[in-house]
């Protein structure tokens, strides 16, 4: 009987390497940078309009 030899496992530096989708994440940058710029724009708008 021939022992059957098992593999070890592959390291993160081992074997494909997917790297993770960051569209959420970007989407997500892109909302809150939208957000920064309307508040400023808003108080900006709000400070100019009182003096």
């Amino acid at each position: 009987m021939k022992k059957e030899q098992s593999r070890p496992a592959a390291g993160p530096w081992e074997g494909e390497h997917q790297e993770p989708s960051l569209k959420g994440t970007f989407a997500a940058v892109m909302l809150l940078g939208l957000f920064l710029i309307l508040t400023w724009a808003g108080v900006f708008t709000l400070f100019m309009g009182r003096n």
